[in-house]
């Protein structure tokens, strides 16, 4: 079942000099519930823009962005927001986590935003997600006190606690050793596995890229797909 659909999708930004510079250029893809996909790119390719829009935070200038069948363009501010808080996951080379708070509550953060019995119960959800991936013993550490590969564990855990339909990992490895950045992906592939989620992950590493179902490149704004013969 196809998850996300973008059709023809172009991004533009004026300049100050009030030249128009196109960053995306006529992309189009589709990705399934469960399916991992990898998208390669240099720095300056349009990788950031291309996350924005596949995770709901922009809107294309032109073309199409569909979400499970929905229009997603067609909808006010307001409810892309609870789209995409419901459905999306975000998982970023640099932890992002609050320094003043424990590993637990860093994970509880996003249930904050939830109604009924999920924000009720916001501190068991979390604890349970942080013991899945093998933290239930550090719950009251300070991010600090937390090596690199447990940071990016938290973070994984908060990008996962509600249980998103589509997981988006910006150089999920970049800030982490070999060892570890495969224990994490790993990780990441046995929760694609387990919850049917799709896993989208935006990488300049080729052994990460690898891993996935199918290969992007993304070279100057233009997204075309990678076959093995190309990629040996």
């Amino acid at each position: 079942m196809v998850l996300l659909h973008l059709e023809g999708v172009t991004r533009t930004v004026r300049l100050p000099d009030d030249e128009s510079l196109t960053i995306l250029s006529d992309v189009s893809i589709s990705v399934d519930a469960g399916e991992r996909v990898s998208i390669v790119g240099r720095s300056g390719s349009g990788k950031s823009t291309l996350l924005n829009i596949l995770g709901l935070l922009d809107n294309p200038t032109t073309g199409s962005l569909y979400f499970d069948e929905g229009d997603v363009s067609a909808l006010s501010t307001r409810k892309r927001d609870r789209l995409r808080g419901n459905n999306v996951g975000f998982v970023f080379q640099q932890f992002n986590l609050l320094d003043g708070r424990t590993a637990l509550e860093n994970v509880m953060m996003p249930l904050m935003y939830s109604t009924g019995s999920e924000f009720w119960r916001r501190r068991i959800i979390a604890t349970r997600m942080l013991e899945r991936v093998g933290l239930g013993h550090r719950l009251g550490s300070m991010p600090n006190s937390l090596s690199g590969g447990e940071q990016q564990r938290v973070a994984i855990a908060r990008a996962l606690v509600r249980t998103p339909r589509l997981i988006l990992a910006d150089e999920p490895t970049g800030a982490l050793d070999l060892e570890t950045g495969q224990t994490v992906m790993d990780l990441m592939d046995e929760v694609v596995e387990q919850d049917g989620a799709a896993l989208v992950t935006i990488t300049h590493d080729a052994a990460i890229a690898e891993r996935s179902d199918r290969h992007f490149l993304l070279e100057k704004g233009v997204l075309r797909p990678e076959t093995a013969e190309v990629r040996a």
